[in-house]
């Protein structure tokens, strides 16, 4: 059992460093993930981390898969289960304000692993070249990911990182009580983050086949995600959620 019982006068002090150190990597990784799949020339002189499809890997092309398929298990295994209730009341045990903040910590740390551990299969399965397809391919990633963010917007950024439940237990309010979330983009998209997640991932000039397993792994997570997250809704919010899910189709 974890036991967080700091005194009041360092409650302000450790609640802060503990939520904004997530949101702050969380950001960084977001940066650093869109440098990963986009690859830009400009920066691959001097960008310090890996990306999708160059690093050095002395690996088999089959055992490079395999690692690379771990990683993306290791992503969609830590979002699901510290997602789910079971999860939080049985395993993590803690304050309610730190349950969504250690979820983003350990968000980070499998994100970046992938970043950091991935093995490139660089081998093309298409390649636009230049023109009006390449440009209009790179239009819609960046559309994917501008959806990603409005998505989080549109939930309540400050939630769905930890700073508002923080905030509740540094004031030594009760932590808030969860909220349907049905405004800006869930008034037209069910999951607006996955969504662009998937644009993200499977918009580009130039499909790998690196590339392609780490879209198809995380399309795979997103499929399975959905199927328990809308389970949990439903048992949340009852009759109103199924109003809502009809409408936003």
């Amino acid at each position: 059992m974890v036991t967080l019982a700091p005194s009041s006068h360092d409650r302000p002090i450790l609640g802060s460093i503990y939520a904004w150190s997530g949101v702050a990597i969380m950001w960084a990784f977001w940066v650093s993930f869109v440098v990963f799949l986009a690859e830009p020339r400009q920066l691959l002189t001097w960008w310090p981390l890996p990306t999708i499809n160059q690093g050095d890997s002395l690996l088999h092309p089959l055992a490079a898969g395999l690692v690379d398929l771990g990683l993306i298990a290791l992503f969609g295994l830590q979002h699901s289960l510290m997602a789910r209730p079971w999860f939080k009341k049985q395993v993590m045990r803690m304050p309610a304000a730190f349950e969504r903040c250690t979820f983003v910590h350990m968000a980070n740390l499998a994100l970046f692993a992938l970043i950091l551990f991935w093995q490139p299969l660089p081998h093309e399965l298409w390649n636009l070249g230049n023109g009006w397809m390449r440009d209009a391919a790179w239009v819609l990633f960046a559309v994917g990911w501008g959806i990603l963010f409005l998505g989080a917007w549109s939930f309540g950024i400050r939630d769905l990182l930890g700073v508002e439940q923080m905030r509740a237990w540094v004031l030594g309010r009760p932590a808030p009580q969860p909220r349907l979330k049905t405004g800006w983009l869930y008034r037209w998209l069910r999951h607006p983050m996955y969504v662009g997640v998937l644009m993200g991932v499977w918009v580009t000039p130039r499909m790998s086949l690196g590339h392609a397993l780490l879209a198809l792994g995380l399309t795979g997570y997103v499929l399975i995600a959905m199927r328990y997250e809308e389970r949990d809704l439903a048992r949340t919010f009852g009759p109103r959620y199924s109003r809502w899910r009809g409408v936003a189709q």
